[in-house]
């Protein structure tokens, strides 16, 4: 709705609108896995490889559309460069996505940091490694649910029959706390998880394709060419525990 009032009130204006889709860490520049605060997908992560979250509301052949930070910038740039000058009283959408040209499937991300926190576990307080199990991926709430509350209960040892009454009660509390928790936040990213839309950059990709090769070094934003289990594994979470946990709870990274 705010572009149609743009596009409304611009008069002879020419403008550029640019659209990305989830912004994550660096690519490249300044270098790669750079990146400030825990969002977007990363408290999932995070949460996944800390233990605390070993199932997640999503569909598992939906798709995540993910760009890297630098490749945002660039192709902003790259679209100022390009009309910034211009005579022409146009409007130009250039949408920098994944999801068209080259999608993250859920199912694949789960793999991927299973394949991460393996490798390269989180410790506890104890300074052990923590173990993750593969993530499961829920379509049902229900099923979420049920998954939560098992897992909760598994893990605080409330099925131990020699525990008192009084301690019995505050793991239950405990459990229900960290079931709601999740739920809360699945529900949050709810529209993100389930979401059947697809972005076409075809805009953009000519945008680059009219840069000379030399420019296409220094701005690259080639989404395309993306290798995901690269960037993931061995960019974008090493980024995310350097630069958002500090380190912290870090074994083999």
């Amino acid at each position: 709705m705010g572009e149609m009032m743009i596009d409304k009130v611009r008069e002879d204006i020419p403008v550029v609108i640019i659209r990305p889709s989830v912004i994550e860490s660096t690519f490249k520049d300044p270098f790669p896995g750079w990146m400030e605060g825990n969002r977007m997908m990363d408290p999932i992560v995070l949460c996944y490889g800390k233990g605390l979250l070993t199932g997640f509301l999503v569909d598992p052949n939906g798709v995540l559309d993910v760009v890297p930070a630098d490749m945002v910038v660039n192709a902003t740039l790259a679209a100022m460069a390009r009309h910034g000058m211009s005579k022409k009283s146009e409007i130009n959408v250039y949408q920098i996505a994944s999801s068209v040209v080259n999608p993250l499937v859920f199912q694949e991300l789960a793999r991927l940091l299973y394949e991460h926190y393996s490798s390269s576990p989180c410790i506890d307080s104890n300074g052990r490694p923590i173990q993750v199990p593969m993530m499961k991926l829920f379509s049902s709430t229900q099923e979420f649910s049920d998954h939560l509350w098992k897992d909760a209960i598994q893990k605080s040892g409330l099925t131990d029959m020699t525990l008192s009454k009084e301690v019995s009660q505050k793991l239950e509390t405990i459990c229900r706390k960290s079931v709601e928790q999740a739920k809360y936040l699945a529900n949050i990213y709810e529209p993100y998880t389930f979401y059947g839309g697809r972005f076409d950059n075809s805009n953009t990709q000519r945008l680059m394709e009219s840069m000379s090769e030399e420019e296409k070094r220094d701005f690259g934003f080639d989404v395309k060419n993306i290798d995901w289990g690269s960037y993931i594994t061995n960019v974008h979470i090493p980024g995310l525990r350097r630069h958002v946990m500090k380190g912290r709870g870090m074994v083999g990274s």
